[in-house]
């Protein structure tokens, strides 16, 4: 009976999960698809290539942002939820100023093999996320390579904390996320967000952010809460570097929040191009 009880909880977490992740995935799609027809009614005015502009729709109206990109045309990008995203900004500008940038600073001062091995670790745990992001793009060969890449660095790189799979073997990294699998399906990004704690993302981001949280092959070696801790602390030393120089660049500005959005989105923009000439150049 006891048995039966902890399966029947065990169960109920599952479909609790799986309800959760698909009214976020209905959320995301929705936002996407919105984005894309948004940006598909927008007749560009008639001007040189060489001048074209990005376009910010908020609720107070239209920002243009200088390009940084050439090659494209123009694009408008969403941000509806202004109001919310400023919010959320002072909340982690508060938090990255008196909490996160100063231990950022300590964990950097830690001896380099150690914060090397730790990063190692981490990657390594997320290769099968990888493959399976891989794989639903098509790119069975890559998919392969990642899982390559888990075995051989989780024996002989020691649990990952080493990578034998790049050095020895020349096997490279190829990081993927489910939102670079909704991307190479033609899932919108949807509109500008702003996370706590992680800053700037967009819908489709962060519905990969939020999944990945939910089901994580970290699972398979802890149970929840410590879980969660672990990646609360995975993705603290990944953005320790970007903490380091938040501050430099805040004061680059005298609107922080427009400055780090216009960034976000020329990056999201360089990305899409990237990919599109990589894609040319396979073909």
């Amino acid at each position: 009976m006891e048995e039966s009880g902890k399966a029947l909880q065990v169960m109920h977490l599952a479909a609790n999960k799986a309800a959760t992740l698909v009214i976020v995935a209905f959320i995301a799609l929705s936002f996407g698809c919105a984005s894309q027809s948004s940006s598909e009614q927008i007749s560009p005015p008639n001007r040189d290539s060489a001048n074209d502009s990005l376009v910010v729709a908020t609720p107070e109206g239209t920002d243009t942002l200088e390009p940084t990109v050439v090659g494209y045309s123009e694009q408008q990008f969403e941000d509806p939820l202004e109001g919310f995203n400023r919010a959320m900004f002072g909340f982690n500008d508060v938090v990255y100023r008196y909490a996160l940038i100063p231990v950022a600073r300590g964990y950097n001062h830690l001896p380099s093999p150690f914060r090397i091995g730790v990063s190692n670790f981490f990657a390594n745990i997320r290769e099968p996320w990888n493959s399976l992001n891989h794989a639903l793009q098509g790119e069975g060969k890559q998919a392969g390579r990642n899982l390559g890449r888990f075995v051989i660095n989780s024996t002989l790189g020691l649990l990952g904390l080493f990578d034998p799979a790049t050095h020895w073997l020349e096997l490279q990294p190829a990081r993927s996320t489910l939102g670079d699998s909704l991307a190479h399906h033609d899932v919108g990004y949807g509109a500008f967000l702003v996370l706590p704690f992680i800053g700037q993302s967009d819908v489709r981001s962060g519905f990969s952010t939020f999944t990945e949280s939910m089901i994580t092959p970290l699972e398979a070696i802890t149970d929840r809460p410590q879980t969660g801790y672990w990646q609360m602390f995975n993705g603290y030393q990944q953005a320790v570097p970007s903490l380091l120089k938040y501050e430099e660049l805040k004061a680059q500005s005298e609107d922080p929040y427009r400055y780090f959005r216009n960034q976000y989105l020329q990056n999201l923009l360089r990305d899409q191009q990237y990919q599109k000439e990589s894609e040319t150049q396979d073909e």
